[in-house]
This record gives C-alpha cells, sequence and structure tokens, in this order.
C-alpha cells in the first residue's frame, strides 16, 4: 500500500527488537510499513508461535479500527522499522479521498481470511473431533441453573421484544420478574476462544462482571467463573 499523501501523522521509528504493541492492549490505530519488518506473535511475550510476519506496503492492527476489541497479537519490529500510525479518523478520510485504498484493503483482508482459512483447517484435522452441537460456552443461571449457550460467532443478550417480535440469541426474559433487563442490553464477542463482554447502547440497569460495573463501549474479557450480572439477573460464565 503507497504511502498517502495527506497523512498528518508524523512517521514512527521502532528500533530492532521493539514492542509496537502488545497483545491485550486497548487501540484505535493502526499501521502501514514504509521500512523494516514487522512480525505478529500469538501470545503476549514476543516469542514461539507466531501469526505472521510483514514487509514494505503491508499494514496491520486494522482491526481496532473496525471493532473496540483489544489488539488479537503482539507485533514486533524484526528490524529498523518505519511506520504510519493512523487514526479512526484519518483512516475514514483515506477512504472517502482515495477508494484506491479501500480496495486494497479488502484485497488484503480477503488474502488474510483465505490464509488463515488454510490453516484452520489444516488445525481442525489435527484435532480429535468434537460431539456435534457441544457448545463452547454458556452463561448459567444462579436462579434456575439454566444453561444458556454462547454462538460460536458471539450472542446479543436480552429481553424479546413483543413489538418487533425478535428474541435476542440469549433471551432472559424467564429470568427477569423485575423487567431490569434491556431488549438489547449486552453482547458477547468471541476472539481466538477469547470472550468480551459489550453493553449494548442506552441500557438503563448496567451491565457487570464479578460485581463491578463495565462502562458502555468497553469491552470487558470473561473468565471460566466470572459473575456476570445484567440489571438484577445474575449468571456465571463457564467456558467448556
Amino acid at each position: 500500500m503507497a504511502e498517502p499523501s495527506f497523512i498528518d501523522q508524523s512517521k514512527l521509528r521502532f528500533r530492532e527488537g521493539e514492542i509496537i504493541f502488545r497483545k491485550g492492549e486497548m487501540a484505535q490505530q493502526m499501521y502501514i510499513i514504509l521500512a523494516g519488518r514487522v512480525r505478529l506473535y500469538v501470545s503476549e511475550e514476543p516469542k514461539g508461535e507466531w501469526a505472521e510476519e510483514l514487509s514494505k506496503g503491508d499494514f496491520f492492527g486494522e482491526g481496532s479500527l473496525l471493532e473496540a476489541l483489544p489488539r488479537q497479537h503482539t507485533a514486533l519490529a524484526l528490524e529498523d522499522s518505519d511506520l504510519i500510525a493512523i487514526n479512526r479518523g484519518t483512516f475514514l478520510r483515506m477512504i472517502r479521498q482515495n477508494p484506491e485504498v479501500s480496495v486494497k484493503m479488502m484485497q488484503r483482508l480477503a488474502q488474510r481470511h483465505r490464509e488463515l482459512g488454510e490453516r484452520v483447517e489444516e488445525l481442525d484435522a489435527s484435532r480429535p473431533a468434537k460431539v456435534a452441537g457441544t457448545p463452547v460456552a454458556n452463561l448459567v443461571s444462579v436462579l434456575s441453573g439454566k444453561p444458556h449457550p454462547i454462538l460460536a460467532h458471539g450472542s446479543l443478550i436480552g429481553r424479546f421484544d413483543p413489538t418487533t417480535g425478535v428474541h435476542p440469541d440469549i433471551d432472559l426474559t424467564d429470568e427477569d420478574h423485575n423487567l431490569s433487563v434491556s431488549r438489547r442490553h449486552a453482547r458477547i464477542l468471541c476472539e481466538h476462544g477469547r470472550y468480551f463482554l459489550l453493553e449494548e447502547p442506552g441500557v438503563a440497569n448496567g451491565t457487570f462482571v464479578r460485581g463491578e460495573r463495565i462502562q458502555p463501549g468497553e469491552p470487558r474479557e470473561l473468565k471460566h467463573g466470572d459473575r456476570v450480572g445484567f440489571g438484577m439477573v445474575v449468571l456465571f460464565f463457564e467456558k467448556t
């Protein structure tokens, strides 16, 4: 990807062996490599298994512009590298003023998606088969003990809306005798086996993890055994 002429951010220089960002960090910017090489590691520390190695013209960290989720990798400069950091506002200007940028990005994302699919197929082929339909994670009601399976791509949590006739993926209508849960209350997102709870806009009675109210738009990672509250409804997060 060529360097856009209107980018007003300063170029960033990372020395060989310097960490650009760590897995789990929250951020709202991506990077384009002007010179050098960068490797994306799977773990928080830049060692062991790595997902991708990038060089001049490549970009990375774009997920932070699309969703408010923690970094999925740790990025390390393999040699002295010059980068440009692009925030969401600059990214949107790039798309409007130079549509070719978005086309190149989509092509690169499609290539990455294809390569990831091939890797997942190879990994699945090496694993023993799981029983079909077995949920990977659940929210279990403290009141009734009922498990609410979390879908592989994530689940919307709330109450049945009689006006639209829409049920959320995890319907807490029967659990919520005090009507404290919003119709669209929160969403659980799944990224590479990690689960994040994100409150939907306009929720009145709050969303809680381990007794602490989370802020709207700020995802909170869930761990096995966490107590989770939606209004006055309390459940436990279980990961199998």
